[in-house]
């Protein structure tokens, strides 16, 4: 039979629960409340994105950061009307209670940064800062969840934490072993957003394959080869080769032969000389740190070689062809004018 000292300490009991209980619903509706309006406030912020952030995350960590501080102090002020045997029960939950809140409020926090440095990532004209972002917040997300259910743990009984971390420790090992090939594409992704060698939409040429950069991930990179078909390398293979960026080219060189036939007097091949560097001099696209190269390359079997050679500004891949195809167009006629002859393989060499 219980004593009426232990019936008034179950009533106490009862009435601290039973109005902390009351407390804590106001507090979870202040919470919903301060969260709801710092909400709407944060959508009129859409101008300053590292401030809507603040506010947005403040919001979202009222919900967490009022309860359990509320509950904590209800129940660390009333902690006296507990039995002895249970005072480190209602401690230890409290504590967890408020871990918990904690770990919640820095992982709201974390878009803080995150909108900070998305700013100036849209502030650089690499895309590839965009995909770093994303990636940088992921890891962080995920580092701030691991200590915090570690930190937890180790509220409710320090021997099992320490436990969990050798056994996180154990695991990060076997999984090193076990993706020794992703962790590789990981990095290698890393150092192709630290070294830049390309951005999204780039033409690239890297060995055997050439093409737009459609996409940076994890794992590989993909890329729209010129015939359309789409090719994923892994960015660990992708960040040991050479990569030769086409788009990010000032200018293209260009060079051409004209063969004349082998019986072409001097006075014709020097004439010939004369009007391919008249027509290569001042192009369009013209690259005046660059002058055009026009020379005899050889005395071939079949044929006086004449080899010119310009650079066109800027590398504008089907401007410079259409280019080309006018200054061969042009050749031709001027040569057809001046009565010097081509040649071609394989045909007679008289006139």
């Amino acid at each position: 039979m219980a004593s009426p000292s232990d019936t008034t300490l179950v009533a106490d009991i009862k009435d601290i629960l039973f109005n902390s209980a009351g407390y804590l619903v106001l507090a979870l509706a202040i919470g919903w409340a301060v969260k709801r309006a710092l909400g709407w406030l944060a959508q009129r912020m859409s101008q300053s994105p590292i401030a809507q952030a603040v506010v947005t995350a403040l919001g979202k960590s009222s919900q967490f950061l009022l309860p359990a501080y509320t509950l904590s102090a209800l129940l660390n002020h009333n902690i006296q009307h507990f039995p002895e045997s249970k005072q480190a029960f209602v401690v230890t939950s409290y504590t967890l209670l408020l871990s918990i809140a904690h770990t919640a409020t820095v992982f709201q926090l974390i878009a803080v940064p995150i909108a900070w440095a998305q700013k100036l990532a849209d502030e650089t004209d690499n895309k590839l800062d965009d995909v770093l972002v994303p990636m940088i917040g992921t890891v962080t997300k995920v580092t701030v969840v691991l200590v915090g259910t570690v930190k937890a743990v180790s509220i409710i009984d320090p021997e099992i934490a320490k436990s969990v971390l050798a056994l996180l420790a154990t695991g990060a090992v076997a999984v090193g072993f076990a993706a020794q090939d992703t962790i590789k594409n990981i990095f290698g992704a890393v150092m192709l957003i630290i070294d830049q060698p390309f951005t999204l939409g780039d033409v690239v040429n890297i060995g055997s394959h050439e093409g737009k950069i459609e996409a940076l991930g994890l794992r590989s990179t993909t890329i729209i080869l010129l015939d359309g078909q789409r090719v994923a390398i892994p960015n660990g293979d992708l960040a040991g080769r050479a990569i030769t960026n086409v788009t990010r080219r000032e200018f293209i060189r260009a060079q051409d032969l004209v063969h004349l036939e082998m019986n072409t007097p001097a006075e014709k091949i020097e004439e010939a000389l004369k009007i391919i560097r008249e027509l290569v001099t001042n192009h369009e696209g013209h690259d005046h740190r660059h002058p055009p190269a026009v020379h005899i390359l050889e005395f071939g079997e079949w044929a006086v070689n004449i080899r010119f050679m310009y650079w066109y500004r800027p590398a504008n891949g089907a401007k410079q062809l259409e280019f080309n195809q006018k200054l061969m167009l042009q050749i031709v006629e001027r040569l057809h004018k001046a009565n010097i002859r081509l040649a071609s393989q394989g045909t007679p060499q008289t006139r």
